[in-house]
């Protein structure tokens, strides 16, 4: 199929996992390919408005500035070039270890008491963490006039702590500051939540990880491909050990939560063709023949594979080899997903809503078609 020029990007959230959104985002940068819209969740958003707040140019060296910032013991290699084997498990736990302990330069640093809060005679905390140095970072490297004035639209999501409702800041419709973005990143008990017009905002990650809703519940007046990038595999291995059942639990968790956005999507999709059937109105072509009243929309579904590098603490493992090999991977992984996009026949005019899933290098329908 043609990839059409309305290209949406939603990145799901994960911590340190994001640098995998990076690199798939510079494949995408390669092949001259920009997006009309940008959603995110946590380091999802984070990665968005990298992207959003920043010309062409600018992009991919704007989201390696992030990602050198906090890189532990030593400098990832350049993406597409990474060495063979698999790295130190030991190096990647002592990673973690360390972002518990000391945080990371520029993204979060150890609040008081924080975990000593746990003790007697310790003042209550809410979180482990303080993000106030994230705002720095986001001033520094994203121009906010360009993300609220420019050609992309950007949406990072959140969750109401007191509702549970999710929120969207939206470029369409507000101003969106750094602190919207921090918001969006608040995992509740590592990280404060953040307090925006009264309302008490945390992580989306407790209830839409990955935010296809944000970005296509509307849609669209074109044919649209959506790329979404996902940060925790739904398939893995049996476990062999407790870090193995911790890594399962974290992916199931969270993957489960994409799986079941594009089963939503695809039953609202369906239903408002059938609506349009029935009605017999639908709109013409030029060239004679029926197509539905809005665009059409292809999702690709693309997953981080971890392929067995990763340790219980990943989403704290901020190491060179971790963040050059995830980076890498989603470089690989994009190029792959374009590839694939292109070897799909054309959508057909009777459905609005097709979805597919690039995961540990297999490509086929996703959500409930892939059951």
């Amino acid at each position: 199929m043609h990839i059409p020029d309305n290209l949406v990007l939603v990145f799901g959230g994960g911590n340190a996992l994001g640098a995998y959104q990076a690199g798939a985002y510079e494949a995408l940068h390669e092949r001259g390919l920009s997006p009309t819209r940008l959603a995110g969740a946590s380091i999802g958003a984070v990665n968005a408005a990298l992207i959003a707040g920043n010309p062409p140019d600018r992009r991919v060296p704007r989201l390696r500035a992030f990602w050198r910032l906090a890189e532990q013991f030593g400098k990832a290699t350049p993406s597409g070039s990474m060495p063979p084997g698999r790295g130190s498990f030991l190096t990647k736990r002592m990673a973690a270890a360390q972002s518990m302990a000391t945080g990371r330069p520029g993204l979060f640093s150890p609040r008081m008491p924080g975990l000593w809060s746990a003790l007697p005679g310790m003042p209550e905390d809410v979180s482990l963490f303080d993000t106030r140095p994230l705002l720095a970072t986001l001033r520094e490297l994203i121009d906010f006039d360009l993300l609220n004035e420019g050609t992309l639209r950007f949406t990072a999501t959140a969750v109401d702590v007191e509702t549970g409702a999710d929120v969207f800041f939206d470029s369409a419709t507000m101003r969106i500051e750094a602190e919207h973005i921090r918001a969006s990143a608040a995992f509740p008990v590592a990280y404060p939540p953040v307090e925006i017009d009264g309302r008490m905002l945390v992580d989306p990650g407790l209830s839409a990880n990955l935010p296809l809703a944000a970005a296509l519940s509307e849609p669209p007046d074109t044919d649209s491909v959506c790329l979404a990038l996902d940060l925790f595999a739904i398939e893995g291995r049996r476990p062999a050990s407790l870090g193995d059942a911790a890594i399962r639990a974290q992916d199931i968790v969270f993957a489960s939560q994409g799986r079941r956005a594009i089963d939503a999507l695809a039953t609202e999709y369906r239903l408002r063709d059938a609506l349009r059937a029935s009605a017999r109105q639908p709109t013409r072509r030029r060239g004679g023949g029926q197509e539905p009243a809005s665009g059409r929309v292809t999702v690709l579904h693309v997953v981080y594979s971890d392929d067995g590098h990763e340790v219980a603490g990943k989403m704290l493992d901020y190491s060179a080899d971790s963040v050059g090999r995830r980076w890498a991977s989603g470089f690989r992984d994009m190029r792959a997903a374009l590839a694939a996009l292109e070897q799909l026949p054309e959508p057909g005019a009777s459905a609005s809503f097709s979805a597919y899933r690039l995961e540990k290098g297999r490509f086929g329908p996703a959500g409930q078609a892939a059951a």
